[in-house]
């Protein structure tokens, strides 16, 4: 299987002479042959999604109880559904020994015997084997030596920058990846496989610092064609499209349960008349409420005159008193 692979990348390159290149193209070719079991893989996960609550309410309804009577109603469930539980695993399992090539092939072309180039798997008579071995075992593509890694020893920062870059690159693509798997599986995944999930990005950086920049194409070549792959399978599987615009709609309903009112939070003024105690302006009683708690009738002062502003709370001056005159003393 790793000569079966190794041809494959040696004839890639024949046909383009850049290494990178041959690389990509053996990675893309790669993931289109495992593409079908990748839908499969989400399909299952979807389905495992949707029964959750059903599993959840059999778990509580068994808890503490016979765990064989549970086990039994979860099979007939998943029967019920057409669901198998290991579905959504095993064809990522049977992807990782196509991986472990993948990566054993690649890193495979900067072997060395002491100071001279020996390429692993590679038939000795492909333009690939003979490029490497005349080359020294350097793998120049886009002025970069794809048989160094970042930590590796560089004459100066300029030269160690590209390295870099790639790894920055890897990182940033697994990162979109994951979020990817998050935002559409949360409710399926457990606690451990979130914080797995979570963890991969920063594990890929890890490892990207000390490996060839070839195994980095790799990564990097693979994480964008899944990113492509997942938006794409989303968009047209009718089933993944259906689950994936529901979801949609669940976190703009959540995001609206959670918007703050328009006014900031304050409490709308009383209606003119009401019984609010400190009134619409928040300086006092108003209207006709006020003062029936003295005995007064509404609209008068203490003394029970009316108001200088109005009689009897209609808004209307009073008319003048008649002006009366002083007696005199021979008067009284």
């Amino acid at each position: 299987m790793f000569q079966f692979m190794a041809g494959i990348l040696a004839f890639f390159y024949s046909v383009i002479p850049n290494y990178a290149i041959a690389i990509a193209l053996l990675t893309l070719s790669v993931m289109l042959v495992l593409s079908p079991l990748t839908l499969k893989s989400t399909r299952s996960m979807l389905a495992m999604q949707k029964l959750q609550p059903e599993m959840k309410a059999l778990q509580t309804k068994h808890k503490g109880g016979d765990r064989q009577k549970l086990n039994e109603e979860m099979m007939a469930l998943y029967k019920e559904h057409k669901v198998n539980p290991v579905a959504g695993c095993l064809p990522m399992l049977l992807q990782m020994p196509v991986f472990i090539i993948m990566y054993n092939v690649i890193r495979g072309l900067t072997h060395k015997t002491g100071e001279i180039a020996s390429p692993k798997y590679l038939d000795k008579g492909s333009e690939l084997f003979q490029a490497l071995v005349h080359s020294g075992g350097r793998m120049k593509s886009f002025g970069i030596d794809l048989a160094q890694s970042a930590n590796q020893g560089h004459s100066s920062f300029a030269s160690a920058l590209p390295f870099f870059l790639i790894v920055a690159l890897v990182v940033f693509t697994q990162y979109i990846q994951t979020r990817q798997t998050m935002a559409r599986n949360t409710k399926a995944a457990s606690s451990q496989q979130q914080i797995i999930l979570k963890v991969m990005p920063g594990f890929f950086g890890l490892i990207s610092l000390s490996i060839p920049a070839a195994v980095n194409v790799y990564f990097l070549a693979s994480a964008l064609f899944r990113i492509g792959q997942t938006a794409a399978m989303y968009s047209f599987d009718p089933d993944l499209s259906a689950h994936a615009k529901k979801h949609a709609r669940e976190i703009e309903a959540k995001a609206v349960d959670v918007k703050p009112p328009r006014n900031g939070g304050k409490r709308p003024p009383a209606p003119s008349g009401s019984s609010d105690r400190n009134g619409p302006d928040g300086k006092g009683g108003g209207g006709a409420a006020k003062g029936l708690g003295n005995g007064t009738k509404p609209g008068s002062n203490r003394a029970g005159q009316p108001k200088a502003g109005g009689s009897g709370g209609n808004g209307r001056r009073p008319p003048p008193r008649p002006a009366q005159k002083r007696r005199s003393k021979k008067d009284r």
